[in-house]
Protein backbone atom coordinates (compact mmCIF):
# COMPACT_ATOMS: atom_id res chain seq x y z
CA UNK A 1 0.00 0.00 0.00
CA UNK A 2 1.16 3.57 -1.08
CA UNK A 3 1.35 6.31 1.55
CA UNK A 4 2.79 9.06 -1.02
CA UNK A 5 -0.42 11.08 -1.31
CA UNK A 6 -0.80 11.47 2.59
CA UNK A 7 -0.03 13.93 4.45
CA UNK A 8 2.87 14.29 6.86
CA UNK A 9 0.34 13.97 10.13
CA UNK A 10 -1.73 11.30 8.43
CA UNK A 11 1.77 8.84 7.88
CA UNK A 12 2.03 9.22 11.44
CA UNK A 13 -1.77 8.20 12.01
CA UNK A 14 -0.20 4.76 10.06
CA UNK A 15 2.61 4.68 11.98
CA UNK A 16 1.02 4.87 15.25
CA UNK A 17 -1.69 2.50 14.36
CA UNK A 18 0.98 -0.45 13.94
CA UNK A 19 2.35 1.23 17.79
CA UNK A 20 -0.98 0.29 18.98
CA UNK A 21 -1.15 -3.18 17.36
CA UNK A 22 2.18 -3.32 18.88
CA UNK A 23 0.86 -2.84 22.30
CA UNK A 24 -1.75 -4.73 22.46
CA UNK A 25 0.00 -7.90 20.27
CA UNK A 26 -2.64 -7.86 17.90
CA UNK A 27 -1.09 -10.03 14.43
CA UNK A 28 -2.88 -7.69 12.18
CA UNK A 29 -3.54 -3.30 12.34
CA UNK A 30 -7.33 -3.04 11.78
CA UNK A 31 -9.42 -0.29 12.22
CA UNK A 32 -9.40 0.23 16.20
CA UNK A 33 -5.85 0.68 16.05
CA UNK A 34 -6.45 3.55 13.11
CA UNK A 35 -8.32 5.67 15.37
CA UNK A 36 -6.17 5.37 18.49
CA UNK A 37 -3.57 6.80 15.55
CA UNK A 38 -5.74 9.38 14.47
CA UNK A 39 -6.22 10.78 18.63
CA UNK A 40 -2.68 10.24 18.76
CA UNK A 41 -1.90 12.88 16.79
CA UNK A 42 -3.91 16.07 18.64
CA UNK A 43 -2.56 18.34 16.30
CA UNK A 44 -4.16 16.78 13.08
CA UNK A 45 -8.21 18.03 11.85
CA UNK A 46 -9.89 14.37 12.92
CA UNK A 47 -8.16 14.84 16.22
CA UNK A 48 -9.77 17.85 16.72
CA UNK A 49 -12.94 17.30 15.10
CA UNK A 50 -13.42 14.26 17.54
CA UNK A 51 -12.35 16.46 20.65
CA UNK A 52 -15.04 18.78 19.79
CA UNK A 53 -17.36 15.84 19.82
CA UNK A 54 -16.42 14.80 23.67
CA UNK A 55 -14.11 11.49 22.62
CA UNK A 56 -10.77 11.08 23.81
CA UNK A 57 -8.20 8.66 23.25
CA UNK A 58 -8.83 7.61 26.97
CA UNK A 59 -12.47 6.66 25.99
CA UNK A 60 -11.08 5.00 22.88
CA UNK A 61 -9.08 2.85 24.71
CA UNK A 62 -11.42 1.93 26.97
CA UNK A 63 -14.68 1.33 24.17
CA UNK A 64 -11.67 -0.67 22.20
CA UNK A 65 -10.63 -2.65 25.88
CA UNK A 66 -14.43 -3.73 25.81
CA UNK A 67 -14.26 -5.04 22.81
CA UNK A 68 -11.36 -6.38 21.84
CA UNK A 69 -8.98 -8.55 23.99
CA UNK A 70 -5.13 -7.63 23.83
CA UNK A 71 -2.83 -10.66 22.38
CA UNK A 72 -0.92 -13.38 24.23
CA UNK A 73 2.42 -13.02 22.46
CA UNK A 74 4.99 -10.29 21.56
CA UNK A 75 5.53 -9.17 17.78
CA UNK A 76 8.43 -8.07 15.88
CA UNK A 77 8.83 -6.45 12.45
CA UNK A 78 6.74 -5.25 10.16
CA UNK A 79 2.90 -6.17 11.26
CA UNK A 80 0.00 -6.39 8.18
CA UNK A 81 -3.00 -4.36 7.76
CA UNK A 82 -6.59 -5.85 8.26
CA UNK A 83 -9.00 -6.06 5.21
CA UNK A 84 -11.13 -3.35 7.40
CA UNK A 85 -8.24 -1.26 7.59
CA UNK A 86 -7.19 -1.86 4.09
CA UNK A 87 -10.49 -0.21 3.26
CA UNK A 88 -10.43 2.05 5.79
CA UNK A 89 -7.50 3.74 3.58
CA UNK A 90 -8.99 3.24 0.43
CA UNK A 91 -11.56 5.03 1.10
CA UNK A 92 -9.27 7.64 2.86
CA UNK A 93 -8.27 8.32 -1.29
CA UNK A 94 -11.76 8.37 -2.22
CA UNK A 95 -12.71 10.79 0.71
CA UNK A 96 -10.00 13.02 -0.41
CA UNK A 97 -10.81 12.88 -4.33
CA UNK A 98 -14.37 14.14 -3.24
CA UNK A 99 -13.44 16.81 -1.84
CA UNK A 100 -11.12 17.54 -4.98
CA UNK A 101 -7.99 17.45 -2.05
CA UNK A 102 -4.58 16.85 -3.30
CA UNK A 103 -3.74 15.21 -0.29
CA UNK A 104 -5.15 12.45 2.17
CA UNK A 105 -5.08 14.43 5.53
CA UNK A 106 -6.31 12.79 8.89
CA UNK A 107 -9.66 14.32 7.91
CA UNK A 108 -10.27 11.81 5.28
CA UNK A 109 -8.91 9.25 7.34
CA UNK A 110 -11.31 9.65 9.80
CA UNK A 111 -14.44 9.93 7.09
CA UNK A 112 -13.80 6.62 5.76
CA UNK A 113 -13.23 4.80 9.02
CA UNK A 114 -17.14 6.07 9.65
CA UNK A 115 -17.86 5.08 5.90
CA UNK A 116 -16.32 1.47 6.24
CA UNK A 117 -18.62 0.93 9.68
CA UNK A 118 -18.26 -2.21 10.12
CA UNK A 119 -15.09 -2.28 11.95
CA UNK A 120 -14.58 -1.92 15.61
CA UNK A 121 -13.09 1.67 14.85
CA UNK A 122 -16.80 2.70 13.67
CA UNK A 123 -18.72 0.97 16.10
CA UNK A 124 -17.07 2.36 19.42
CA UNK A 125 -17.65 6.03 17.55
CA UNK A 126 -21.13 5.08 16.65
CA UNK A 127 -21.82 4.43 20.23
CA UNK A 128 -20.76 7.19 21.69
CA UNK A 129 -21.72 10.03 19.09
CA UNK A 130 -25.42 9.55 17.98
CA UNK A 131 -26.18 10.17 14.90
CA UNK A 132 -22.36 9.16 13.94
CA UNK A 133 -23.24 11.62 11.02
CA UNK A 134 -22.46 14.47 13.09
CA UNK A 135 -18.47 13.49 12.69
CA UNK A 136 -18.60 14.16 8.52
CA UNK A 137 -20.67 17.54 9.34
CA UNK A 138 -17.81 18.62 12.09
CA UNK A 139 -14.93 17.70 9.39
CA UNK A 140 -16.80 19.49 6.96
CA UNK A 141 -17.23 22.45 8.86
CA UNK A 142 -13.49 22.51 9.94
CA UNK A 143 -12.68 21.96 6.62
CA UNK A 144 -14.17 25.28 5.82
CA UNK A 145 -11.33 27.00 7.06
CA UNK A 146 -8.22 24.39 7.17
CA UNK A 147 -5.12 24.80 5.58
CA UNK A 148 -4.08 21.19 6.31
CA UNK A 149 -4.44 20.49 2.37
CA UNK A 150 -4.68 22.08 -0.29
CA UNK A 151 -7.99 21.93 -2.44
CA UNK A 152 -8.32 21.77 -6.23
CA UNK A 153 -10.35 24.09 -8.09
CA UNK A 154 -13.68 23.01 -9.19
CA UNK A 155 -14.09 22.27 -12.99
CA UNK A 156 -15.84 25.21 -15.01
CA UNK A 157 -19.46 25.16 -14.96
CA UNK A 158 -22.18 26.58 -17.46
CA UNK A 159 -24.15 29.98 -16.53
CA UNK A 160 -27.05 26.99 -15.06
CA UNK A 161 -24.61 25.75 -12.58
CA UNK A 162 -23.06 28.73 -11.46
CA UNK A 163 -26.56 30.24 -10.69
CA UNK A 164 -27.39 26.63 -9.20
CA UNK A 165 -24.32 26.75 -6.83
CA UNK A 166 -24.87 30.63 -5.76
CA UNK A 167 -28.54 29.97 -4.91
CA UNK A 168 -27.82 27.09 -3.01
CA UNK A 169 -24.87 28.61 -1.36
CA UNK A 170 -27.92 31.79 -0.22
CA UNK A 171 -30.09 28.97 0.87
CA UNK A 172 -27.58 27.91 3.44
CA UNK A 173 -27.34 31.29 4.62
CA UNK A 174 -23.77 30.79 5.72
CA UNK A 175 -23.93 27.23 6.97
CA UNK A 176 -22.11 24.22 5.13
CA UNK A 177 -24.40 23.81 1.42
CA UNK A 178 -26.09 20.26 1.83
CA UNK A 179 -27.38 18.67 -1.27
CA UNK A 180 -30.63 19.61 -0.09
CA UNK A 181 -29.67 23.25 -0.75
CA UNK A 182 -28.76 21.84 -4.00
CA UNK A 183 -31.41 20.50 -5.24
CA UNK A 184 -33.88 22.90 -4.57
CA UNK A 185 -31.20 25.62 -6.24
CA UNK A 186 -31.61 23.55 -9.23
CA UNK A 187 -35.62 23.17 -9.34
CA UNK A 188 -35.35 27.03 -8.70
CA UNK A 189 -32.72 28.04 -11.41
CA UNK A 190 -34.57 29.32 -14.56
CA UNK A 191 -34.25 27.73 -17.67
CA UNK A 192 -31.38 24.89 -16.65
CA UNK A 193 -31.76 21.28 -18.06
CA UNK A 194 -32.17 20.05 -14.18
CA UNK A 195 -35.00 22.10 -13.42
CA UNK A 196 -36.57 21.06 -17.20
CA UNK A 197 -36.11 17.67 -16.29
CA UNK A 198 -37.15 17.44 -12.76
CA UNK A 199 -40.20 19.16 -13.98
CA UNK A 200 -41.15 16.94 -16.95
CA UNK A 201 -40.64 14.39 -14.44
CA UNK A 202 -43.69 15.41 -12.44
CA UNK A 203 -41.77 16.92 -9.57
CA UNK A 204 -42.76 20.17 -8.01
CA UNK A 205 -40.68 22.90 -6.54
CA UNK A 206 -42.93 23.46 -3.59
CA UNK A 207 -43.47 19.98 -2.81
CA UNK A 208 -39.68 19.58 -2.63
CA UNK A 209 -39.59 22.60 -0.63
CA UNK A 210 -42.10 21.11 1.95
CA UNK A 211 -40.64 17.69 2.15
CA UNK A 212 -36.82 19.48 3.01
CA UNK A 213 -38.23 21.11 5.61
CA UNK A 214 -40.11 18.29 7.02
CA UNK A 215 -37.26 15.82 7.24
CA UNK A 216 -34.24 16.43 9.97
CA UNK A 217 -30.90 16.12 8.24
CA UNK A 218 -29.34 15.21 11.71
CA UNK A 219 -29.94 11.81 10.29
CA UNK A 220 -28.24 12.29 7.05
CA UNK A 221 -24.60 12.87 6.01
CA UNK A 222 -25.90 16.87 5.52
CA UNK A 223 -26.01 17.08 9.35
CA UNK A 224 -24.26 19.98 10.64
CA UNK A 225 -23.95 21.73 13.86
CA UNK A 226 -24.97 25.03 12.50
CA UNK A 227 -28.41 24.44 11.07
CA UNK A 228 -29.11 22.07 13.70
CA UNK A 229 -28.38 24.82 16.31
CA UNK A 230 -30.87 27.12 13.77
CA UNK A 231 -33.40 24.42 13.32
CA UNK A 232 -34.31 25.43 17.36
CA UNK A 233 -33.89 28.86 16.89
CA UNK A 234 -37.14 31.21 17.23
CA UNK A 235 -37.51 35.05 17.31
CA UNK A 236 -41.01 36.24 19.21
CA UNK A 237 -42.68 39.61 19.70
CA UNK A 238 -44.15 39.52 23.22
CA UNK A 239 -45.63 42.67 24.10
CA UNK A 240 -43.03 45.30 23.42
CA UNK A 241 -40.30 42.94 23.85
CA UNK A 242 -37.96 40.70 21.44
CA UNK A 243 -37.12 37.09 22.51
CA UNK A 244 -33.83 35.60 21.24
CA UNK A 245 -34.71 31.65 21.89
CA UNK A 246 -31.72 29.17 21.36
CA UNK A 247 -32.33 25.46 22.45
CA UNK A 248 -29.44 23.43 20.99
CA UNK A 249 -28.18 22.39 24.29
CA UNK A 250 -24.70 23.13 23.74
CA UNK A 251 -25.85 26.84 24.27
CA UNK A 252 -28.29 26.02 26.56
CA UNK A 253 -25.45 24.51 28.90
CA UNK A 254 -23.26 27.45 28.79
CA UNK A 255 -26.00 30.14 29.52
CA UNK A 256 -27.06 27.61 32.50
CA UNK A 257 -23.26 27.86 33.76
CA UNK A 258 -23.17 31.76 32.73
CA UNK A 259 -26.12 32.32 35.11
CA UNK A 260 -25.13 30.29 37.70
CA UNK A 261 -21.34 32.64 37.75
CA UNK A 262 -23.55 35.67 37.71
CA UNK A 263 -26.41 35.22 39.76
CA UNK A 264 -29.42 35.98 37.24
CA UNK A 265 -30.01 36.87 33.78
CA UNK A 266 -27.23 38.84 31.69
CA UNK A 267 -27.87 42.27 31.28
CA UNK A 268 -26.36 44.86 29.45
CA UNK A 269 -25.30 47.14 31.84
CA UNK A 270 -21.53 48.82 32.43
CA UNK A 271 -19.34 46.78 30.50
CA UNK A 272 -21.42 43.86 29.52
CA UNK A 273 -23.11 46.47 27.23
CA UNK A 274 -20.31 46.49 24.58
CA UNK A 275 -20.40 42.96 24.55
CA UNK A 276 -24.22 42.51 23.53
CA UNK A 277 -23.52 45.34 20.69
CA UNK A 278 -22.66 43.29 18.30
CA UNK A 279 -25.71 40.54 18.90
CA UNK A 280 -27.79 43.27 18.52
CA UNK A 281 -26.46 44.93 15.44
CA UNK A 282 -26.66 41.15 14.43
CA UNK A 283 -30.32 40.68 15.78
CA UNK A 284 -31.42 43.77 13.89
CA UNK A 285 -29.56 43.16 10.58
CA UNK A 286 -31.00 39.78 10.20
CA UNK A 287 -35.10 41.08 10.79
CA UNK A 288 -33.78 43.63 8.32
CA UNK A 289 -33.34 41.35 5.65
CA UNK A 290 -36.20 38.98 6.60
CA UNK A 291 -38.38 42.25 6.36
CA UNK A 292 -37.03 42.41 2.51
CA UNK A 293 -38.03 38.86 1.62
CA UNK A 294 -41.64 39.54 2.84
CA UNK A 295 -42.66 42.38 1.56
CA UNK A 296 -43.52 42.46 -1.82
CA UNK A 297 -41.89 44.02 -4.89
CA UNK A 298 -43.41 46.96 -6.11
CA UNK A 299 -45.02 45.75 -9.29
CA UNK A 300 -43.56 49.16 -11.10
CA UNK A 301 -40.10 48.65 -9.87
CA UNK A 302 -38.06 46.11 -10.02
CA UNK A 303 -35.02 47.26 -7.98
CA UNK A 304 -33.26 46.57 -4.71
CA UNK A 305 -33.25 49.51 -2.28
CA UNK A 306 -29.31 50.86 -3.14
CA UNK A 307 -31.02 51.07 -6.88
CA UNK A 308 -29.21 47.67 -8.25
CA UNK A 309 -31.55 45.30 -10.37
CA UNK A 310 -32.40 42.02 -8.22
CA UNK A 311 -29.95 39.14 -9.35
CA UNK A 312 -31.96 35.81 -10.76
CA UNK A 313 -30.57 34.57 -7.49
CA UNK A 314 -31.87 37.21 -5.17
CA UNK A 315 -35.11 36.72 -6.53
CA UNK A 316 -34.98 32.91 -6.19
CA UNK A 317 -34.46 33.09 -2.68
CA UNK A 318 -36.95 35.48 -1.80
CA UNK A 319 -39.23 33.08 -3.77
CA UNK A 320 -38.31 30.32 -1.93
CA UNK A 321 -37.78 31.71 1.82
CA UNK A 322 -40.55 34.03 1.54
CA UNK A 323 -43.56 31.56 2.22
CA UNK A 324 -41.07 29.37 4.86
CA UNK A 325 -41.51 32.44 7.02
CA UNK A 326 -44.81 32.99 6.95
CA UNK A 327 -45.85 29.25 7.83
Amino acid sequence: MSFERFTVKARKVVVTAQEEARRLKHSHIDTEHILLGLLDVPDGLAAKVLHQLGYDKETAQADIAALVKPGTHELSGHIPFAPGAKKTLDLALREAQQLHHTSIGTEHVLLALVREGEGVGAKVLAERIDPIGRIRAAVLAELGGSQEVAAGPWPAGTPATEDAVATASALAGGAPVGSHHLLEAMLRTENSMAARVLRELGVDPDAVAAKIDELDPETTTDANPEEAAARRMEIRLVDDEVHLILRDPATVTIARKVTELSGGPVQGVGPVAGLLVPLWRTTNQLLSQIQRMLEPEPEDQDEDEDGSTPSKVTKAVRTVLAPRFRR
